[in-house]
């Protein structure tokens, strides 16, 4: 079993108070910390569109960019793997979670990690892009329907044979 999430908008939406709250609660304080929220907070930005500029707004979440935005999301999603019970690889923006499916209990436990990934995502104001959530069944497994909620909607993921994964297509028969 392979499942597939990806974060809407990933770097952009890492909420700046979160982001210092996080990093406060894994040691990171004094000057840093201050240095680090002083970087990402108190920014502005406006939009130019045929010589007319809107009005100034505040930037609330995301980090600019040529920054150590990489860093800071990594410290950001650091623990999400502890939050489940199947197995997960991250790379960059790009989770994989798997289960061996043998009997219903595994299918219950894929479906409550999910489940627990969504309140994660709302717990840290991070939104996942539910149509770019992705189920394949690898083997001889059946096809069971696998749901994450999108809103106040429980939305079925979508069952795919093959994906491209960092360039490399995967297909459920390997």
């Amino acid at each position: 079993m392979l499942f597939t999430w990806i974060i809407e908008r990933l770097f952009d939406s890492v909420p700046h108070r979160r982001l210092i709250e996080k990093l406060r609660s894994i040691g990171i304080n004094g000057n840093l910390l201050e240095w680090l929220n002083s970087f990402l907070t108190s920014r502005t930005m406006r939009v130019c569109l045929r010589g007319t500029f809107s009005e100034l707004m505040e930037v609330l979440s995301g980090v600019p960019q040529g920054s150590m935005l990489p860093l800071l999301f990594l410290l950001y999603v650091n623990e999400l793997p502890e939050c489940i019970k199947c197995d997960m690889i991250m790379f960059a923006d790009d989770t994989k979670l798997w289960c061996k499916i043998t009997k219903d209990e595994d299918r219950c436990i894929l479906q409550d990690d999910l489940d627990k990934l969504k309140t994660w995502s709302s717990t840290w104001q991070f939104k996942f892009n539910t149509d770019k959530c992705k189920i394949m069944h690898i083997g001889h497994s059946i096809g069971t329907k696998y749901y994450m909620n999108d809103g106040s909607e429980k939305k079925e993921l979508q069952s795919v044979h093959q994906e491209r994964d960092l360039g490399v297509i995967i297909t459920s028969n390997l």
